[in-house]
């Protein structure tokens, strides 16, 4: 069983994830300007690894919206260009993936070394039109974890539907076979070590689909619950860390914008 710390972390690197790839809580719904916000929210989300639970935690959430700078579920921001209808911003990042093995209940996978997360940077760009939302970033790694490049793309549409906004999405994600390789592949070293086959991740696109749900509750707090199934790519899919074929997350969260 996991100490409450460590589930604490895991569901705030779940909430983090949602957050910077395209959650509403993180994101201004379309023709707004963004605010400003705080609050709490419950998060859920099953990792790939095999042994890991799934928890389910309050995390706090803070947004900030400056002129130029913006801070958004973990992700820090610098504006080059905005009309309205279309940004494009610097960005620096956490990549929301890290393996603990003390935190998996798997005895071979106890025997591997832990991967911490990366830091990541880039550019990200977002445009609103009639027809729907398009947003997307391409970012480098930067923290001396073998380098590689993650990239995300995706479409949402917003449907009102009295006071709800709702937002399905489709997407992608993409991660070079450096990245891949630092969290889901095998060394020589390790697979003797725990018994597991020696495996070299490769790149991958693993495509997703979410549905958010925005309903204000008066002029500054706002309910919100997301929901986004993740298929893994092959290269994940076939490590002998892994264990599925796909990765749910679930959120809700009440905050307060100014």
């Amino acid at each position: 069983m996991h100490s409450d710390s460590r589930k604490t972390a895991a569901a705030g690197l779940a909430l983090l994830g949602l957050l910077a790839s395209g959650s509403v809580l993180a994101q201004p719904a379309p023709g707004a300007k963004a605010r400003s916000s705080v609050g709490l929210a419950v998060v859920a989300q099953k990792s790939p690894y095999a042994g890991y639970d799934t928890d389910v935690l309050p995390v706090p959430v803070i947004n900030w919206e400056g002129r130029k700078f913006h801070f958004r579920g973990g992700s820090i921001g610098y504006t080059l260009f905005d009309d309205q209808r279309t940004s494009v911003s610097l960005l620096a990042s956490p990549y929301f993936m890290r393996f603990k093995h003390k935190d998996t209940d798997n005895p071979q996978l106890r025997q591997l070394s832990n991967r911490s997360m990366s830091a990541m940077a880039g550019v990200a760009v977002r445009h609103t039109a009639p027809w729907g939302v398009l947003q997307g970033n391409v970012q480098a790694e930067v923290s001396g974890h073998g380098g590689g490049v993650a990239a995300d793309a995706k479409y949402g549409y917003p449907i009102p539907t009295g006071r709800v906004v709702l937002m399905p999405g489709v997407g992608a994600n993409y991660a070079s076979s450096s990245l891949n390789d630092y969290y889901f592949g095998v060394s020589a070293v390790e697979a003797q070590r725990s018994g597991l086959p020696a495996y070299r991740a490769g790149s991958g696109v693993a495509p997703y689909m979410d549905l958010s749900a925005v309903m204000p509750l008066g002029p500054h707090w706002t309910a919100t619950a997301s929901l986004r199934r993740t298929l893994l790519s092959s290269a994940v899919k076939d490590s002998p860390m892994t264990v599925g074929t796909h990765m749910d997350s679930a959120l809700l969260a009440l905050s307060y914008g100014f």
